[in-house]
């Protein structure tokens, strides 16, 4: 055959062709690398606490934002509404039933969170500050979901919304972050200006 390279004596008389390996290559290396990169980062992240507090009520004020966003596609999805009720540091979803609010079934991220030890959530509408409501989220003595109070703020099935502002206070922070609706009925959040 022509143009091709056998094992034969051709490929002797021809030492460039045939490559004995020395090392490592580079793609070798770069993998080693990559990785013990992502193990320090590990270790990195669990000797600082996952970023502290200031991180923390980040992400907590990031995954209320989202789920009103959720409960706010659903409720048009579902053609009802869904209402939000704060606690004084929880915080639950309840849908519109025949006669009463329930809680929201079947979907996990739309029940009860409890936030962290000593942080709170202050809800503001018209400019006064509303009570945190009782939490409600046993079954009544026939094992049915039990009645919920009005929400303050609720998520129609038209796409409109309660306009709100909530704020989470965290226990290391001195400023809270805030989330609220827009003029448009968007979900937007605050954060505090950091401390120079």
């Amino acid at each position: 055959m022509a143009g091709s390279v056998s094992s034969g004596p051709l490929m002797h008389s021809f030492p460039s062709l045939r490559r004995q390996r020395v090392g490592f290559t580079l793609l070798e290396l770069l993998i080693v690398v990559f990785i013990i990169s992502l193990i320090s980062a590990g270790f990195v992240k669990l000797m600082v606490g996952f970023g502290g507090a200031a991180q923390s009520l980040e992400d907590e004020t990031r995954r209320l934002q989202r789920l009103s966003t959720l409960a706010a596609q659903q409720a048009i999805l579902d053609g009802a509404p869904i209402g939000l009720l704060i606690e004084a540091n929880a915080y639950y979803f309840v849908s519109a039933g025949e006669k009463y609010w329930l809680t929201v079934e079947g979907d996990d991220l739309l029940q009860r969170h409890q936030l962290p030890q000593g942080w709170r959530l202050a809800l503001w509408q018209d400019g006064k500050l509303l009570p945190p409501v009782e939490a409600n989220v046993k079954k009544d003595d026939l094992g049915k979901k039990a009645e919920q109070p009005e929400p303050s703020i609720i998520f129609y099935d038209s796409g409109e919304m309660t306009p709100f502002e909530l704020r989470i206070h965290a226990v290391d922070q001195s400023e809270p972050t805030v989330i609220e609706t827009d003029e448009n009925g968007e979900v937007e959040v605050r954060f505090p200006e950091p401390e120079r």
